[in-house]
């Protein structure tokens, strides 16, 4: 009989410690080699001042960590009834919009567990999420006039800032 002791798990995560330091090594190099920096960079200066602070004062707002709620208060754990199911329209609707102004982040962050799960499970879905960014920057592209044009059919992009 094999038994492992502590000594071989030790030994087990030092090793994949290692590993993984190596891919992040790796991954860095190669990142640097291909010019990663001097993208993102570019892309950078390409941004107007104006959407940076923009984007600047909503991600303050909305990633707020006061806005966090600990695991005892979202699961309910200690309530009597921390999950009952309003019957009323009338009272359902509040609720639902108390619920997500109040746990919002908390969402948030169980959408992108859920997401890096997905990625982790179904690789192929980065191909599909490569897809709706390359459909989405083409949009972008096509709209950046004010207007888009559909099989002869003129249509007005109104954005407000």
């Amino acid at each position: 009989m094999n038994n492992p002791t502590s000594g071989d798990s030790t030994v087990g995560s030092g090793a994949t410690t290692a590993v993984l330091g190596g891919l992040i090594g790796s991954v860095k190099e190669k990142w640097n080699a291909a010019g990663g920096r001097d993208l993102v960079s570019n892309v950078s200066s390409h941004i107007p001042q104006g959407t940076k602070d923009y984007i600047s004062q909503a991600q303050s707002k909305a990633f707020n960590r006061d806005h966090l709620r600990s695991p005892t208060v979202f699961f309910g754990y200690g309530e009597e009834r921390p999950f009952y199911f309003e019957r009323s329209p009338a009272l359902l609707v509040p609720r639902l919009q108390h619920n997500i102004k109040f746990f919002y982040l908390n969402y948030m962050i169980l959408t992108a567990v859920f997401f890096v799960l997905t990625l982790v499970v179904s690789p192929s879905a980065i191909i599909g999420i490569a897809l709706l960014g390359f459909a989405w920057g083409a949009m972008i592209k096509s709209t950046q006039g004010g207007s888009v044009t559909v099989k002869g059919t003129s249509f007005a992009i109104f954005v407000e800032i």
